[in-house]
């Protein structure tokens, strides 16, 4: 099975790919998303609510619905019923979110995902026979309580690490310590013994989920200077809907 968190080269895609939701407690929401085709003869698509998480390098793990302790599975109302997808055509489809009320324990953001599968359709191998195929596709919708948010995360380890070539590598632990999610932005920058930036590396934004870790494992580039003495790392979480995600985190480590 093809599995995408967003689209697939030949498969199917979702408009918007995600929905980043900051509402009150007790209100109900109502959005559409696409459905649209790459390439695909026409297809029966199967709906389901599910939860998901992120593996320290990023990975998606698919749970099922209301696993996760801060599933947002129950608060999702869509259509699951199977439905046709035209090859070149797009699907739209309503769902709603219903916030559950204040009850001194909701706050922070809950996450969960509608998940659109094709049903199996045989295809030819190179060798003649059929395969049968099938992809899934995510639409990640996070839901933040408005009012209630604590952003904060802590640079917990940073490290360096020999590959089994030779190669060195940074290693970056952030753990998110508040209760909501977290985007995370940042460089990797070197500095040689002059105190001087000789090169800067924008870092891969990382989702970083409550309760959650993200380890950057970065390769030092080949072509540094010799000077090179100091690598340091500056990371700037961002909350949800680009507000404020705490201060920056800062860690440096020596290079000689």
């Amino acid at each position: 099975m093809f599995f995408s968190v967003a689209a697939a080269q030949k498969g199917m895609g979702i408009a918007p790919p995600r929905f980043e939701i900051v509402a009150p407690a007790g209100s109900t929401l109502t959005k559409v998303l696409n459905v649209f085709s790459h390439d695909l003869p026409d297809q029966i698509i199967d709906v389901a609510v599910i939860d998901w998480w992120l593996d320290p390098e990023g990975t998606v793990q698919e749970l099922p619905a209301g696993a996760n302790p801060y599933s947002a599975a129950s608060w999702l109302a869509v259509d699951t019923n199977p439905f046709s997808l035209v090859s070149g055509s797009a699907h739209s489809l309503r769902f709603s979110v219903t916030v559950p009320p204040a009850d001194g324990s909701l706050a922070g953001s809950y996450w969960a995902a509608i998940a659109f599968t094709t049903r199996p359709n045989p295809e030819k191998s190179d060798s003649g026979l059929a395969v049968l195929v099938k992809t899934r596709v995510l639409e990640i919708v996070y839901v933040t309580i408005q009012g209630t948010e604590q952003p904060a995360a802590a640079l917990q380890g940073l490290s360096m690490q020999a590959g089994a070539d030779g190669e060195r590598f940074i290693i970056a632990d952030i753990l998110n310590k508040s209760n909501v999610y977290l985007r995370l932005k940042g460089d990797l920058r070197f500095i040689n013994s002059q105190g001087e930036t000789v090169k800067q590396i924008a870092l891969p934004i990382r989702v970083l989920l409550r309760d959650g870790l993200v380890r950057y494992r970065l390769q030092l580039p080949e072509d540094l200077p010799d000077d090179v003495v100091l690598a340091t790392i500056e990371v700037q979480p961002e909350g949800p809907n680009k507000s404020y995600g705490g201060p920056t985190l800062y860690g440096e480590i020596n290079l000689q």
